[in-house]
């Protein structure tokens, strides 16, 4: 964290030294010992989706219908997606922020082959597997959403370096390590013009 958050972090220390602070836990009440902890809990925090709406999208989606329906559909909720980012941003289909200790061991990956969910609607997180899983191999998850893990290397990285401090070496990555390096400005323009003949696409059928 900046500068300009030390006198916050150092409140808060002192507020958590106060109510908590035990002799075996010392060490992590002296500056150094809170700011390790306050990134432990930034890098593993996991928020709690059990948004309805989420639900339902992901009902929707197993759905089998035509695809010019399909297009229709997805802008539909875009639309949603869009008059809710006005009044909750990016908190929509998160409840909250919790630390769970089996799903932190989880490293990640683009291309994993789990998937968090929260399927009673609760603060109960399970782990899914989306591929087969052989013995011994490693459970990864995604740090990204779906969206983002279909966008370039250098945008997947950019991300992950920007909102996790690491750079990803993931088999995907490594696949796609001789890849040009577009930016995210470029997905989205390349996106909103694929987008324009779909919609050139759907007005052709619908003459």
């Amino acid at each position: 964290m900046g500068e300009q958050f030390q006198e916050q972090i150092e409140v808060l220390r002192q507020m958590c030294h106060d109510a908590f602070y035990c002799e075996e836990a010392a060490a992590w009440f002296t500056p150094d010992g809170f700011r390790s902890i306050l990134a432990l809990i930034g890098r593993n925090g996991q928020g709690v989706g059990t948004s309805s709406l989420s639900a339902w999208l992901k009902n929707c989606e197993q759905l089998n219908i035509p695809q010019i329906e399909r297009k229709r559909f997805d802008k539909m909720v875009d639309r949603i997606y869009e008059k809710c980012d006005e009044e909750s941003g990016s908190f929509l289909n998160c409840e909250g922020s919790a630390l769970y200790m089996l799903q932190s061991l989880c490293n990640h990956s683009c291309d994993p082959n789990a998937d968090i969910t929260f399927p009673y609607h609760n603060h109960v997180l399970v782990l899914r597997a989306t591929k087969a899983i052989f013995p011994g191999e490693e459970i990864c998850v995604s740090y990204l959403n779906e969206c983002d893990r279909d966008r370039s290397r250098h945008s997947r990285s950019k991300a992950l370096s920007e909102n996790y401090l690491f750079h990803c070496g993931c088999s995907k990555c490594e696949a796609q390590k001789n890849d040009p390096d577009v930016t995210s400005e470029d997905d989205d323009d390349e996106e909103e013009d694929s987008n324009y003949e779909d919609d050139e696409d759907e007005n052709e059928v619908m003459k």
